[in-house]
């Protein structure tokens, strides 16, 4: 596990970690200070060009793999650049999963789209909220980090309202055994506006039983544009996820939706598992 603090006047380096402990221990001790950062409103962040160099430099490092790592971001200052392709080619060549907790009110930067682009194209999460709601959400996406195993990642493109169902699937958890899942949902690819209306869904056996509804007393709410929650799946049945939404134009935003498994021992092997989280000013 690392962590590195990016949009600072002056660069820092990456720490490392063994542990959660550790890494909690550090983030708690090391919180946004403005007075690290740029102090204006116009210089875009340089997000990216600090996970370029991460990359290059576990790239360079025979001895360590990236292969599925999770990044996990929190954005208030938006970058500027517009093309992003070359570090998302990256990312997804390397299997590399990135989520993102994006402040809907920005200290500086411009462009919030590459970031959404980012997440979307390597199967993460991308949060877009403000206050406690963007806490709430980071924390939910956060959670990721004990079940880091995905094994649902679908990508869809909506406009108005309308229900979309994808095919029926089953858990990686083996027949005969229940296991605790995190599954994952985003209604917009902006800022929640007020073009979205509504949105349910149910995760449904073949059989019939009701594993998970949204909205529901005891479902975990909608912060910002994304909704995140556990649910037990039992390896011995199939699944279907239907999602009903209403939006009051016609533009297309994409939306997606991910299933991770909770337990290590059912999850696929790696030869490294490198787990990367970023604070940022």
């Amino acid at each position: 596990m690392a962590t590195v603090r990016f949009n600072t006047k002056q660069e820092e380096e990456i720490e490392y970690y063994t542990n959660h402990t550790s890494l909690k221990n550090y983030l708690y001790s090391h919180i946004p200070n403005p007075s690290l950062g740029y102090g204006d409103k116009t210089t875009g962040s340089n997000l990216y060009n600090v996970l370029k160099k991460i990359f290059q430099k576990f790239i360079n490092n025979g001895n360590v793999s990236i292969c599925g790592a999770q990044v996990y971001i929190a954005v208030k200052r938006y970058p500027d650049g517009l093309d992003v392709s070359d570090i998302i080619t990256q990312l997804r060549a390397n299997h590399v999963i990135v989520n993102i907790a994006v402040d809907s009110i920005p200290s500086g930067g411009s462009n919030s789209a590459t970031l959404y682009e980012m997440s979307y194209q390597t199967n993460g999460i991308c949060v877009f909220a403000t206050g406690n709601d963007l806490s709430n959400g980071f924390d939910n996406i956060f959670r990721v980090l004990d079940s880091s195993y995905q094994f649902i990642a679908q990508n869809f493109v909506v406009s108005g309202s309308g229900r979309i169902e994808i095919p029926t699937f089953k858990t990686p958890t083996p027949p005969g055994y229940s296991d605790w899942c995190e599954v994952a949902i985003t209604v917009q690819n902006h800022t929640l506006d007020n073009s979205f209306v509504s949105m349910n869904y149910t995760v449904e056996s073949t059989d019939g039983f009701v594993a998970y509804k949204f909205p529901s007393k005891d479902a975990v709410p909608l912060f910002g544009t994304a909704q995140t929650d556990i649910l037990p799946l039992n390896g011995s049945l199939s699944y279907k996820w239907t999602r009903v939404a209403r939006n009051s134009d016609f533009r297309l935003p994409t939306s997606d939706f991910r299933i991770w498994n909770f337990t290590s021992d059912f999850r696929l092997p790696t030869s490294v598992f490198e787990k990367i989280t970023s604070a940022q000013l």
